[in-house]
């Protein structure tokens, strides 16, 4: 009896960028919301330092700064 053998090919180099990107832009947002909860000051200026320099190594996305003050802003009902 035959069997079929599924050969699956290797992820490309850029999707796994992306999602390597996509964890660290959303590990600055949970530190971010997670110094906010504490009332940390110190560790929340630090947090938004660590974004300002993200986003100036990264020019070719979109400023994760802004994501942070959009977190800011109540949404529309």
């Amino acid at each position: 009896m035959r069997t079929l053998t599924l050969i699956t090919s290797a992820p490309s180099a850029e999707s796994v960028f992306d999602e390597a990107a996509a964890a660290v832009r959303a590990r600055y947002v949970d530190n971010y919301l997670a110094d906010v909860r504490r009332g940390d000051v110190i560790a929340r200026d630090w947090t938004l330092y660590e974004i300002e320099m993200y986003d100036a190594a990264n020019p070719e996305q979109p400023p994760l700064m802004d994501e942070i003050h959009g977190l800011s802003y109540l949404a529309a009902a």
